[in-house]
């Protein structure tokens, strides 16, 4: 048989366990109390609905006794559907006399077009720098342009410079009033020295001019060789004798 252990003051003293938990119920009801009383004290009042009976129906007559009515009433009478829906139809006068007229035929609108775009601005380029620092510079005296040739000369390409020409004295039947260029000509001449081609490559600006000096460069005469046709180049630069405010003697000096 064995002992009971000593109290060594670690075991909690249990009551008796054989007896019936009393205190049980009076927890119970006293939480019972406590939420009946709750549901008296913490009552939610709801407000009272208030509903609006809808309007009585109404009725409204159309009499005559006032203006608007009496004008409601006219435009009834005019849009009455019995009339309306009536079948007989008016044939107006004079239908199939009446052209054909196409829709083509008739002039519309033409649609608009597309709005152009305004021209850019076109600003001038800007001015090289040191142009404006010599622009600051005093100016010089330009030299006066080289005078005219007293005579009018001929200087042909290498082809014909060795072929034994003797200058040639022009003549002019016709003389120019405004400043000329010289004339550029493309020559054929034959192994005898004849010239028997002279296209104008380059106008003088005288239609006439540049008819006598091509039939003068046809006249000319150089040495013979052995080539069947030689190329060249001929320019003419007309000289003071060529101008009308040339002096008479010039002009008639060979």
């Amino acid at each position: 048989m064995k002992t009971a252990p000593a109290d060594t003051g670690l075991i909690f003293d249990w009551p008796d366990r054989d007896r019936f938990p009393f205190i049980l119920f009076g927890c119970v009801f006293l939480s019972l109390l406590i939420h009946v009383g709750t549901f008296f004290v913490f009552q939610v009042v709801y407000p009272q609905r208030v509903t609006i009976p809808p309007p009585p129906p109404q009725v409204s007559l159309l009499t005559a006794s006032s203006p608007e009515n009496a004008a409601l009433l006219r435009w009834i009478a005019a849009e009455d559907p019995a009339l309306v829906a009536s079948a007989r139809s008016v044939v107006p006068a004079n239908l199939l006399e009446v052209p054909y007229r196409p829709s083509y035929a008739i002039r519309r609108t033409p649609p608009l077009a597309s709005v152009e775009a305004p021209a850019p601005l076109q600003f001038p380029p800007a001015r090289n720098p040191l142009s404006i620092v010599a622009s600051a510079a005093p100016a010089t005296v330009p030299e006066p342009p080289a005078p005219l040739p007293m005579r009018t000369t001929l200087q042909l390409s290498a082809a014909l410079a060795e072929r034994g020409l003797k200058p040639p004295a022009f003549h002019w039947k016709q003389r120019a009033t405004l400043p000329l260029q010289s004339l550029r000509a493309f020559v054929a001449v034959t192994d005898r020295g004849e010239v028997r081609f002279a296209f104008l490559q380059r106008s003088s600006g005288d239609a006439t001019l540049d008819t006598e000096a091509l039939q003068q460069l046809q006249a000319l005469t150089f040495a013979s060789v052995e080539a069947p046709l030689t190329w060249a180049t001929a320019t003419v630069e007309f000289g003071a004798e060529a101008y009308a405010s040339a002096p008479a003697e010039l002009r008639h000096r060979p």
